[in-house]
Order: C-alpha cells, then structure tokens, then sequence
C-alpha cells in the first residue's frame, strides 16, 4: 500500500500558521463582542420595588445602557428571599440578556438554608462585585459595652441574656449575627423582625440591644448619634467611619461580613460576554456622578474581575456554611 508522504512545513510556515490562528480566534470573540447587545437587556433584581437592591439594581442599569448602547431595564421577581428571581436567570438561556443582580441571601444563604433548583456556583457565572456595605455593630445608647472586647466578656457573663434583632430568619443581619455569635463564642438570643426598620425602631426604643446591619440603614443614625457604633464587619476599615475598628482587628480575627451587590449570568454564557458586561462595569464606577450617587447611598465601590467576584463569592460560602449549621438553621 502506498503511503502519502507526510507534509512538512518550514518553521516560519508553522509559526505564521499559528499566529494565524490566533488573530482568527480573536477575531471570532470580537465578532461575538460586536454582534451583542442587540436587544434589551434584563436585570431581574429578585425583590420588590423601592429596596436597597432595587435602587442599586437601576443605578446600574442606567450605566449599562449608556455604555452598551442598548435598553437595559430593571425587572423585580420578588419572593422567598430572592430565590424565585434567581432561579429564573440560572434557568435562562445563556445569551447575556438576562443577568441577575445577585446579594448575600439569593448567593450564599438561601442555597445553604433550602433544597432550591439551582446552585450558585455551578448555575451562574459572576461577571462583577459592583459594591459592597459592611455589616455594623450597632447598640442601643444605653447598653453598656462600648467595644468588641466589653460586648465579649458582657455576653460571656450573661449567656442567652443579650439579645440582637434581625430583618428576619436568614437574612444578612442575622447571618451577621450568628456569625459574630459563633466565632467569638458567645450565646445571644436572635430576636426576627419582618424587615429592617422594624428591627432598628425596636432597637432605638430599647426593646433589642444589638443590631448587625449593613451600612444605608443605619448611617445616619450612626451620625446623628441614635445608636452607638461599637465596630465593622468588613476586613478592613470603612470610609465612612474611619476611625471605627473591625471586628476582627477588636478580637474576633476571621469575622467578615459584608453585603454585597455583584451581577452574574447564567452558566455557560460566553466569555466575551462577560468581559464586556465586566468593562462596562468598571466603565460605570469610574464616571463621577454614578460614584457619587452610590456613595451616598452608604456603600463602597468595587468593579472586580469574574475570577476576583467567584473567589469572593467561594469564601463567603464557605464561612457561611459553619455559621448555618452551628445555629441550626438548614430547613428543607
């Protein structure tokens, strides 16, 4: 049988061909970049009109638009807790035209403490952390712990005596709390409300002690001095208050908690996609007006890589996971 003689190409030939290739694969991802946005895309944030992640949620899709030069419009698919909406993006087609604006609870919590359709880490692809707001200790004026350390000792002294209140079971504020709880080995009482401001009226009138929230609600407050700021949860200091220690530098080393907005897409959208939608990002925080808006809505700017938001997204999982089952909190 007669073979054919095997072709053999010159070194440059190989290398040329290679670059070849090369330029057509970057060509093929720019055509796909170019030829998306074609129609209006959707932001399903997963809870009602009017709350913090709904108004972050249109700060956001206000720079999408301005920057992709297509429609981009907020949709609110509310209920339990943020999973109805996003279940709805981790079931769609992969296509960059509906995201989710995900947060600690329809992220990390909810997958934790329910059976739910989808998993975060499989079903959704991050593309950005858009911002973040750090949990804050705060208490009534009248209780006496002034720091992390005298909360600790005063607790300790105590056990099941203090007590925190919470927007409600699984929510970030008594995540929060059964964190701080955990780690710093303490044993508080968790007192649920339906809902943030119910939580703080009670904690301004003395009924609770202690309340871990993220920063919009209680920033003035904070300023105003209705409550007393005790500490931080971020992992490092907040520019709004500076001079107000962490948590974990008061003595709770691996206490972190921070809420957060970041945006994701269903699993298996295509990577330039994604790049696109995380430079139009970083393009948004860096324009004057939209970074003014949102700092004074009491959060800190971020605008990661994919890589950086799912590392984010892997330890708060993590941690979490230690939190829900010390209290107990798995349901079905």
């Amino acid at each position: 049988m007669t073979r054919c003689p095997l072709t053999r190409y010159p070194r440059r030939s190989v290398i040329a061909m290679g670059a070849g290739l090369i330029t057509l694969a970057r060509a093929t991802r720019a055509v796909a970049q170019s030829s998306w946005p074609t129609r209006t895309i959707r932001l399903v944030a997963p809870f009602a009109a009017g709350g913090g992640t709904d108004i972050l949620a249109r700060v956001l899709s206000q720079q999408l638009h301005e920057i992709l030069h297509q429609a981009c419009i907020v949709v609110n698919i509310d209920g339990a807790g943020g999973t109805v909406g996003a279940t709805e993006v981790a079931t769609a087609a992969p296509d960059g035209y509906t995201l989710l604006v995900g947060t600690p609870g329809t992220i990390e919590v909810n997958p934790l403490t329910h059976s739910l359709r989808y998993d975060p880490q499989k079903d959704l692809a991050p593309i950005s952390l858009v911002t973040e707001s750090a949990a804050v200790l705060v208490a009534n004026r009248d209780f006496p712990p002034n720091t992390v350390q005298e909360l600790i000792a005063y607790a300790r002294q105590r056990p099941g005596e203090v007590n925190f209140g919470s927007a409600g079971p699984g929510s970030f504020s008594h995540i929060s709390g059964e964190m701080f709880d955990y780690l710093a080995h303490v044993n508080m009482t968790h007192v649920p409300y339906r809902g943030t401001s119910a939580a703080l009226a009670d904690l301004l009138a003395g009924r609770v002690q202690l309340l871990f929230e993220n920063m919009p609600p209680v920033m003035g407050d904070i300023q105003n001095g209705a409550v007393k700021a005790i500490a931080i949860g971020s992992a490092t200091r907040s520019s709004f208050f500076p001079k107000l220690s962490t948590i974990a530098e008061s003595g709770v080393p691996d206490y972190e908690s921070t809420s957060f907005m970041g945006l994701l897409a269903p699993a298996k959208t295509p990577r330039p996609i994604i790049d696109r939608l995380q430079q139009a990002i970083v393009d948004g925080l860096h324009d004057p007006e939209t970074a003014t808006r949102l700092h004074a809505l009491g959060v800190e700017l971020n605008g990661s890589t994919p890589e950086q938001f799912a590392a984010f997204i892997a330890r708060g999982i993590a941690l979490t996971a230690k939190v829900v089952e010390a209290a107990h909190m798995r349901q079905s």
